[in-house]
């Protein structure tokens, strides 16, 4: 069974409780385990610990249209989760693309557009994420590779720097990661660093600054190879 997170983040009390009616229902009939995250206000996304999958965000909260502002700043901070818009005004959307949505919904929405929009986000989904085994110690994990915003290697140890999470160390080398990892997503910018081309906000001389606005090195000699990688991903 596939498994999704979900967040709701709407001040709309009735809103948020139909659309949480739609993907419960959702879940049943497509056979989809989905886990919930309710919230009423915009701001809270920014203190949001726990991952998710799909963002159903309001675009005006109040008198205030912040919703798209706050998209923005969560694409600048790292975040790759399916953003999905609901606005009562058309004329909201326009605006709404330098957020980089997956999906428009005008209110009042029906059952039948929610699930629509489910089916293109699990399609989407299931076609994007990719997963990483990770040994530390005597565990084993699995850990989503778009998660990851760069991995390093010091003190014979590796560890791997992602969003929402502690670092995650293992013993693994740093070929070995780089071989489980999707080669157009992933290039080595140091021989001791491994960036995941997607969370790159700019390239600047020897530094590589990152959406969570932390840099890593970029090596003299690993400089074409990262850059030729980096430019060839984001024709993609």
């Amino acid at each position: 069974m596939k498994k999704y997170t979900v967040c709701i983040c709407d001040d709309e009390q009735p809103i948020r409780d139909k659309l949480k009616k739609y993907i419960l229902r959702y879940s049943f009939a497509y056979d989809v385990e989905i886990d919930l995250i309710e919230l009423d206000a915009a701001e809270k996304l920014y203190d949001l610990t726990n991952p998710y999958d799909i963002l159903f965000l309001d675009i005006r909260f109040g008198n205030r249209s912040i919703g798209i502002d706050i998209a923005e700043e969560l694409r600048k901070r790292g975040n790759t989760s399916i953003i999905v818009l609901t606005t009562a005004l058309k004329s909201m959307s326009i605006d709404g693309y330098r957020a980089e949505p997956f999906r428009f919904i005008v209110k009042p929405f029906t059952e039948e557009e929610i699930i629509a929009v489910l089916n293109a986000c699990a399609h989407k989904l299931n076609r994007s994420v990719s997963y990483i085994k990770i040994t530390n110690d005597s565990h084993t994990n699995l850990l989503r590779t778009d998660k990851i915003m760069y991995i390093y290697s010091k003190l014979r140890k590796r560890h791997i720097v992602c969003q929402d999470v502690a670092q995650i160390g293992t013993w693994q080398s740093l070929r070995e990661l780089m071989d489980s990892l999707p080669s157009d997503k992933f290039a080595y910018s140091h021989k001791s660093y491994i960036v995941n081309l997607d969370m790159v906000d700019t390239v600047k001389d020897s530094k590589i600054l990152l959406t969570d606005h932390s840099a890593v090195p970029l090596g003299l000699h690993f400089r074409d190879s990262f850059m030729k990688t980096l430019l060839k991903n984001s024709a993609i």
